[in-house]
C-alpha cells in the first residue's frame, strides 16, 4: 500500500495542476484588485456574470455536450449512475446545512449545494486529467459534467427563484435559463443521433472559450466588494467539495466495480474545486456571494492539497 501510494503521488507532479491553480487565483486576484481600483464597479461585475450565465457558459455547455455521442454518455451505466448519486447526495447535504445549521433561506441555501456540491467540470476537467489520463478521461469529464449541468444547476436555478414563486413557477423559469436549457437541448440532439453541424462549433466554442477567464474575473470583482470569509461554514462547504465528495465516490465506485481507469477519474473529478456557475449564479441574484467566493478560494487551495492524495488512494484501490 505505501508503495502504491508513494508511487501515486510522485506521478502527480504534473504542471498542468499548478498550472491551473495558479490560473485561478492570477485571474481572481487581477478581478479583485480591479474592483479595489474601481476600475469596474458591482454594477459592471454583474453585466459580466450575465454575459457568462446567458452566453459564453450555455454555448460551452452546448458544445461539449452536442459534440459526445450517445454510446459515449451511456455506455457505462454504473459511471452514470454513481456520479448522479454522490453529487445528488452531497448538494442535499450542503443546501439542509446551509437550512437548517447556518440559517440562510432557500436562496442562499440553493446556491451554498452548488459551492460544495458541484465541481467545476466543464471548466477544469480535461485540463486536469488529459495529462494524467490522455482521452480516456473524456468519458469520464461528459458524464459528470452532463450530471453537474443537466441537474445540478437547474436544482439551483430552481432554489434561487424569487420568494413567493410557486414550484411549478421555479421550475419553468430555471427551465428557460440558457444555462439550463442549452445542455438539455444538447443532451436531446444526442439522444436523438444528431449531429451539430460543423459550421455552427467554431463561433459557439468561440464565445464559449470566454467562460472560465470572465467568470472568475467577476468572481473577483464581486469579492473585492465582499469580505473575505474564513469561517465554520465556509470550511464546512470546503471539506464537502475536497474532502467528503471525493472520499464517497471512491467508496462507491470501489463498491460497484467501478473499472480503475474510471475509477481514479472520477474521485478526481469529484475533488475538483466549486463550478463558477455557482458563483455566477450568486453574484447575478446578490444573495450568498461573500460566502461562494470565499469557498472558491479554501476550496481551490483545498484541492491543490488534496488532488495528489486522492489519485494516489484511488490508484491504491483501483489495484
Amino acid at each position: 500500500m505505501h508503495e502504491a501510494l508513494r508511487r501515486g503521488l510522485v506521478e502527480f507532479r504534473v504542471t498542468p495542476i499548478i498550472q491551473d491553480i495558479f490560473s485561478i487565483f492570477f485571474v481572481l486576484a487581477l478581478g479583485y484588485v480591479a474592483g479595489k481600483r474601481s476600475s469596474f464597479d458591482q454594477a459592471q461585475a454583474s453585466g459580466f456574470n450575465h454575459l457568462v450565465l446567458t452566453y459564453c457558459l450555455p454555448a460551452l455547455l452546448f458544445v461539449s455536450i452536442a459534440n459526445s455521442s450517445r454510446e459515449a454518455l451511456f455506455s457505462d451505466t454504473r459511471l452514470l449512475s454513481i456520479s448522479v448519486i454522490v453529487l445528488l447526495f452531497w448538494y442535499f447535504v450542503a443546501f439542509a446545512g446551509a437550512l437548517l445549521v447556518f440559517g440562510h433561506d432557500r436562496r442562499e441555501a440553493g446556491i451554498a449545494g452548488l459551492s460544495a456540491g458541484a465541481p467545476t467540470v466543464g471548466f477544469l476537467g480535461m485540463a486536469v486529467l488529459s495529462p494524467l489520463f490522455g482521452g480516456t478521461a473524456a468519458l469520464s469529464v461528459a458524464i459528470v459534467a452532463l450530471v453537474v449541468n443537466v441537474i445540478l444547476v437547474p436544482l439551483g436555478m430552481f432554489f434561487v427563484a424569487p420568494k413567493g414563486t410557486t414550484p411549478a413557477a421555479a421550475l419553468i423559469k430555471a427551465a428557460k435559463e440558457p444555462v439550463v436549457l442549452a445542455p438539455m437541448i444538447a443532451v436531446a440532439l444526442v439522444l436523438a443521433g444528431l449531429r451539430m453541424p460543423e459550421l455552427l462549433q467554431a463561433p459557439l466554442a468561440l464565445i464559449g472559450h470566454a467562460t472560465s477567464g470572465v467568470a472568475v474575473f467577476a468572481a473577483g470583482l464581486v469579492l473585492s466588494a465582499h469580505k473575505f470569509q474564513l469561517n465554520t461554514e465556509v470550511l464546512w462547504n470546503s471539506l464537502v467539495k475536497v474532502g467528503l465528495m471525493p472520499a464517497s465516490m471512491l467508496a462507491l465506485a470501489v463498491m460497484t466495480g467501478v473499472s480503475p481507469t474510471h475509477l481514479e477519474q472520477v474521485v478526481l473529478l469529484a475533488a475538483l474545486p466549486p463550478a463558477f456557475s455557482g458563483i455566477v449564479i450568486a453574484g447575478r441574484e446578490q444573495t450568498y456571494v461573500g460566502l461562494a467566493s470565499s469557498t472558491l478560494i479554501v476550496s481551490v487551495i483545498g484541492f491543490a492539497v488534496a488532488a495528489p492524495l486522492w489519485t494516489a488512494l484511488a490508484r491504491h484501490f483501483a489495484g
